[in-house]
């Protein structure tokens, strides 16, 4: 499913259905960017749109110069962001001054409309009125129910829940039953950025699982320090209760001792607090590296960002300070002065049952680190199906020379470290175009991806036929009458084989006839998050891009000489190009970033449960200086007394291994699933994260246990 549709919809939407109070088509016009110029000023922009005019009815889109009611009414006119008019235009008006848009289109500027914010769906820069579109391209191309190039939304007097059934067969009433599109979908505006995985969106989203799951991480290492807590404060039991009995004789009650305790847990959560939001502060820029440009603290210029930090001090506050308060204000006066407080087994199994929380959740975070960051290097090694490394992509802006691009081409097959050259219209990497498409003997249409190449684009990629024969350039029919499908495509069809599929009736709908001429082995046209999908390649006079293999030990100088050549046939144009790697590699951006803050995060969750467990160590280790000391007396070794200390401890920590184990498994292989081309993590992960945490985990405790052992004796045992 993608959110791509065709320019008729909205019109047609508004005159079947009494609910569509208003409604908009955008068009992305970004295959490739354009060229926009005013002089001297000219940049490659990439948030230009096509709009209609009810955009401002649709969206909130204050104008700070021009009539909302009539700036987009005419064709040949635009209406740019402030930031836009400053960058073309500087200071004063940009009424009534022009852009040129590709050396084509000469638009005059109706309107200014205020920056759009940064968490906002909607991101442009330019918005040239819709009626350009029909009087640039023709009236045949917004009134094509196949082309889907636009992006429709509507506003709504009524609910959505009323409206989409009747949506049912309303397709069907404009294109006729052979249309393989059944149905369109509403979705609320508010759900695009985090709830939807559609391709040819207005903008790009997130992902709500990823939210999900680094609230949920960030959570839990909040636990890990409340854990600390709680373990911290029940093993200075002993110490503290003489403090508790003498305010109790005094004529404390519970309750008093109570807030006592709730309070002091509630001032260290208020530090911690004010510390944790001067660093975000002062860490903006990194985090902004890490998640992305829009990111913004706001502590300053919001009152209501402080809600989640003082959600956080009561919260936190209570439940670290809940139980400590309350064993602290249960304590009896008189059991006090007898000595009999002890450790208590509840206690004792609490805090084992802690420290195996903690320590399960950091391992569970390392491991998933390590099944991301493997992951990530199989679909960096992974082969296409061609070697993406070596193919530079540059775009073709000249209407001329996309239509004639054969005396580029072969100039620059003339340079030395240039083999291949071939046109595409749409490129593997990025998004690529959906067609329906008739069979023999098939009833009614499919639909599958398609590619608009020329004829040397099998062999600059280096894709082999596996049946049939490449595109011919003497042979003019192939324009028409020829399709090369992949190896899937055949399959999902029925064919028995490649060889059978060859000389097969194939049909565009209302397009082209003809018949497949060769099978292509199956390459990856996008992420390796999908399957291979079934795809025809069929030629096009219009390319959008060039692409050359080069030789890549000597890309610079290859580089330079393409940028020389390409200025003698397109002189009114910059040369820019990049590698088709960076295309699949933007694909994967969110994975990236989600393996960077799981390493952050595991490392920051054993920091804390490593640190917490010294403190802890410390502590007990305080409390048995003196059975510690006769043992010592008694002729035992340092090495049985170290033994003895971290014994129970590193117990803990193997059975935290042995929870983490099977939650981690579980976890990152529902995370893999994303993947239709993913690893299986091995059990070495798991053993190495294990037993990596175990040592770490055993140097905090032997610190301790060590200086504990070999502490004097006599000292420990000075008032026995």
């Amino acid at each position: 499913m993608d959110a791509a549709t065709a320019p008729p919809l909205i019109p047609a939407l508004q005159n079947d259905f009494p609910h569509i109070a208003a409604g908009v088509r955008f068009l992305n016009f970004d295959n490739p960017s354009p060229l926009v110029t005013n002089g001297p000023v000219r940049f490659f922009e990439k948030d230009f749109f096509f709009a209609d005019a009810s955009v401002f009815d649709v969206f909130t889109v204050p104008l700070v110069e021009g009539d909302p009611h009539v700036a987009l009414q005419r064709p040949n006119t635009i209406v740019v962001s402030q930031e836009v008019a400053l960058k073309y235009f500087g200071e004063g008006s940009a009424l009534g001054k022009r852009l040129t848009v590709n050396n084509v289109l000469n638009l005059e500027v109706t309107g200014v409309t205020e920056n759009p914010p940064e968490n906002s769906t909607l991101q442009f820069g330019f918005l040239a009125s819709f009626p350009t579109i029909e009087h640039w391209l023709g009236k045949p191309f917004v009134d094509n129910w196949q082309n889907n190039t636009c992006q429709s939304y509507v506003l709504l007097s009524a609910p959505v829940e009323s409206v989409e059934p009747q949506l049912a067969g309303f397709v069907t009433r404009y294109v006729g039953e052979s249309n393989s599109l059944k149905m369109i979908h509403l979705q609320p505006l508010h759900r695009i950025h985090l709830f939807s995985f559609q391709d040819f969106g207005l903008a790009s989203g997130g992902d709500i699982k990823q939210v999900y799951l680094l609230a949920a991480v960030a959570a839990f290492i909040l636990l890990i320090s409340c854990v600390n807590y709680v373990n911290l404060s029940t093993t200075r039991l002993v110490v503290r209760s003489r403090e508790v009995g003498v305010r109790k004789l005094i004529g404390a009650d519970r309750l008093q001792i109570l807030i006592q305790f709730l309070w002091e847990a509630g001032l260290v959560v208020v530090i911690a607090v004010i510390l944790a939001v001067i660093t975000v502060e002062i860490s903006l820029p990194y985090l902004q590296s890490l998640f992305g440009n829009g990111l913004a603290a706001g502590f300053s210029k919001s009152w209501w960002m402080w809600l989640g930090p003082i959600a956080i001090v009561t919260a936190v506050g209570l439940f670290a300070g809940a139980y400590p308060a309350f064993v602290f204000s249960s304590l009896l006066p008189m059991r006090i002065a007898e000595g009999g407080l002890g450790t208590g087994s509840r206690r004792a199994f609490l805090r084992k049952a802690l420290v195996v929380l903690q320590f399960a959740f950091t391992i569970a975070l390392i491991i998933a680190t390590w099944v991301v960051r493997d992951q990530l290097e199989f679909i960096e090694k992974k082969g296409l199906g061609f070697d993406k490394n070596s193919l530079v992509v540059a775009p073709i802006r000249d209407e001329s020379l996309r239509q004639h691009p054969e005396a580029l081409k072969n100039r620059l097959l003339q340079q030395p470290g240039i083999s291949r050259v071939a046109g595409a219209a749409l490129l593997p990497g990025g998004p690529v175009g959906r067609t329906r498409f008739l069979t023999e003997g098939q009833a009614d249409p499919g639909t599958m991806s398609m590619l608009w190449v020329d004829q040397d684009f099998l062999g600059t990629f280096g894709i082999p036929l596996v049946a049939g024969r490449d595109f011919f350039k003497d042979r003019p029919t192939d324009a028409s009458q020829a399709f090369i499908l992949n190896e899937e495509a055949v399959r999902q069809i029925g064919w028995q084989s490649p060889e059978e599929a060859i000389g097969k009736y194939f049909e565009i709908p209302s397009n082209k006839k003809g018949t497949v001429i060769g099978v292509a082995r199956d390459f990856h046209v996008a992420s390796l998050r999908g399957r291979i999908d079934p795809l025809v390649l069929h030629l096009w006079p219009w390319l959008n891009y060039l692409v050359v293999q080069i030789d890549s030990s000597r890309s610079a100088g290859v580089l330079e000489e393409m940028k020389a050549i390409w200025g003698e046939f397109d002189p009114q144009y910059p040369f820019t190009y990049s590698f088709l790697a960076e295309n699949f590699g933007r694909s994967y951006r969110s994975d990236e970033q989600l393996g960077r803050i799981f390493s952050l995060f595991a490392l920051l969750a054993m920091i804390i449960a490593c640190s917490g467990l010294f403190s802890l160590s410390a502590s007990i280790t305080e409390q048995r200086t003196k059975e510690i000391g006769i043992r010592r007396v008694l002729g035992a070794s340092v090495l049985g007394v170290t033994g003895l200390l971290t014994r129970e401890f590193a117990f803990l920590v193997l059975g935290a291994n042995i929870l983490a184990w099977p939650l981690a498994s579980v976890a990152m292989n529902a995370w893999l699933q994303n993947f239709a081309f993913r690893i299986t993590p091995g059990a070495e992960i798991f053993l190495l994260a294990g037993i990596g945490t175990f040592v770490l985990a055993l140097s905090a405790m032997l610190i301790q246990a060590i200086k504990a052992a070999t502490a004097n004796p006599v000292e420990s045992l000075r008032y026995e």
